[in-house]
């Protein structure tokens, strides 16, 4: 506050010998002095206004005579410039002159004059330390730590939360200069430091005590001067997003080899889908299942009955268009002839008798921007044949008894267990057809081709079966090896169907070979993979000729149950050595 706010604007006494009195009356209130000035327009001194009123007291009383005031000049009065602040006084003054630059007086300030200022200082004291104090809780409040240091970089305060998070306390580093704390290793760099050198905002990540890595940034803060009073620095600790960081950038590294390898990865952790597999042969037959997953190519799964040409169409489903979209399976073998049109491709309203009269989407519409899974399409008769051709062809199908074509986006996957060649051969199947089914081949073997896959299928279902019926059933080493060794004609279809019989009907937990199905004591006889023909049948010749002579010790009823003559059972016996056999 200047002193020009407060004074009271006073007209100048001219009292040259001190004989002329000034008039003391209606001078404004609160003030009980006047200046006293020279002949120069200079402030000499003080007088107070009692000293006045005693002279013209004195001068009413003894007419011509006068009272000599210059005892009661002071000139102990400071003098304050009308552009000066107030803090420029002293602190125990309780009046002043105030002068203008030529060191005229212009006005005074009494008393009163001070005291209303001190109160109104007093009250914007308050006010800002309210703020003050509000400021600090602010501060003390955040989350993250806040640093405080002067324009020199020495400590004034912290946080709380700076403390938590750098375990250093406000004690160790009070009054210490940012400098002094590099030095001593509290920090690896100072965002204060960088701050105080380039006068401007400043972030960096600082390593406190060798261990916490911070996000901290310094920000100056200039006086009315334009001079940096302040340099008040944000923390936060992202140790844990740095490493976070550093496994992110390990894994950026790795993301092309992971992708290369996604196929084989998803091989090793496919029990979610159901395919459990150990032979090479359904390893490479998974694989190209991942590998066109992700396009719309038409796939054809070929196999025997039971081998899970299914569940290889839902993996390729699931690893493409996901779980999300649409996945419609219809089996053309078991929907009669004249339903599996209006099935395929729908119906309009009224379009035959018992239909529904707002007609019926087929499964071409419902697999729209999904999967359409044909099963058995060797079944499909002739005359759908074309009509599923130019679905597939067009991606469009028109709705039994319509008339307007629509538009479907639907990959297809068809299976059989028919030889589709043969079958195109004898004019039973659609020769365009078949080649536009055939994009995609996946051939899946049957499981007497693949036992290795036997044990870890049974592991799978024992422990399905247990969960499902709450069990604890498990196998004897003569019954798996019993399974393993079986032909088993209905695949992996049946072995399942085989396992539930034996749990469900098991009074042990043990499952023994008499709960084997009667067909198990039958064995088949079957050459190994990779046989020639001529020693497949010499292989075949020679299993049939020993189990019909262990079957019944005689040759000639050997030759009568096979159906040749005695002469061929004896050379062929011989040719195999079973003669030498019999004789030992």
């Amino acid at each position: 506050m200047k002193a020009a706010d407060i004074m009271v604007p006073l007209q100048q006494f001219l009292v040259t010998d001190l004989t002329e009195v000034p008039s003391v009356e209606n001078l404004p209130a609160g003030i009980d002095f006047l200046p006293v000035i020279d002949t120069g327009q200079q402030v000499v001194g003080t007088i107070d206004l009692a000293a006045l009123r005693l002279q013209k007291n004195a001068a009413a009383l003894y007419p011509g005579g006068f009272l000599d005031l210059q005892p009661y000049i002071s000139q102990q009065v400071p003098r304050i410039a009308a552009d000066d602040d107030l803090d420029a006084l002293p602190g125990d003054v309780t009046r002043a002159v105030v002068v203008d630059a030529a060191g005229k007086a212009v006005g005074l300030i009494g008393a009163t004059d001070l005291l209303g200022c001190l109160r109104k200082k007093l009250a914007e004291f308050k006010h800002q330390l309210s703020l003050s104090k509000e400021l600090a809780d602010i501060i003390e409040s955040s989350y993250d730590g806040i640093w405080v240091t002067d324009g020199q970089g020495n400590v004034l305060a912290i946080n709380s939360a700076y403390e938590r998070l750098s375990g250093i306390k406000f004690s160790e580093v009070r009054g210490k200069n940012m400098q002094q704390l590099v030095d001593g290793r509290y920090f690896d760099q100072s965002a204060t430091l960088l701050v105080i050198k380039e006068k401007k905002r400043v972030t960096i990540n600082q390593l406190i005590k060798g261990t916490r890595r911070m996000l901290v940034t310094g920000n100056p803060v200039f006086n009315e001067q334009g001079e940096l009073s302040r340099v008040v620095t944000n923390v936060r600790d992202v140790t844990d997003l740095v490493n976070l960081q550093k496994q992110l950038a390990r894994t950026k590294e790795q993301t092309l080899k992971y992708e290369t390898e996604l196929s084989h990865l998803r091989s090793l952790h496919i029990q979610d889908d159901d395919i459990i597999y150990r032979s090479q042969t359904m390893a490479r037959a998974v694989e190209l299942a991942l590998k066109i997953a992700e396009v719309d190519s038409t796939v054809f799964i070929t196999g025997e009955s039971g081998t899970g040409k299914d569940v290889i169409a839902k993996f390729i489903h699931k690893h493409g268009k996901g779980t999300a979209k649409p996945f419609i399976k219809i089996n053309c073998a078991a929907i009669p002839d004249q339903l599996l049109e209006s099935e395929l491709f729908g119906y309009e309203g009224g379009a035959f008798s018992g239909a529904r009269k707002e007609g019926k989407p087929g499964m071409f519409e419902l697999a729209h921007k999904g999967t359409l899974f044909l099963d058995e399409v060797g079944d499909l008769p002739l005359m759908l044949q074309a009509k599923l051709l130019r679905a597939i062809q067009e991606k469009e199908v028109l709705r039994v008894g319509g008339t307007q074509v629509r538009s479907v986006n639907v990959r297809i996957i068809a299976a059989t267990h028919r030889n589709m060649a043969e079958m195109v051969k004898a004019g039973h199947f659609r020769k365009d057809l078949y080649y536009r089914l055939m994009v995609v081949p996946i051939h899946l073997t049957p499981l007497r081709e693949r036992r290795e896959d036997i044990p870890p299928l049974i592991k799978h279902f024992v422990d399905r079966i247990n969960k499902r019926y709450d069990y604890s059933k498990r196998l004897s080493p003569e019954v798996m090896s019993r399974l393993v060794e079986y032909s088993w004609p209905g695949n992996i279809r049946e072995l399942e169907n085989v396992l539930e019989r034996m749990i469900v009907t098991a009074g042990e937990d043990e499952l023994t070979p008499d709960l084997l199905p009667e067909a198990f004591s039958h064995k088949v006889h079957f050459p190994g993979r990779g046989t020639k023909l001529k020693a497949a049948v010499e292989e075949t010749e020679a299993y049939l000729l020993a189990e019909a002579y262990r079957e019944t010790p005689s040759w000639a009823k050997v030759a009568a149950s096979l159906g040749v003559d005695r002469a061929t059972v004896f050379r062929k016996a011989a040719k195999y050595g079973l003669l030498k056999k019999e004789k030992e």
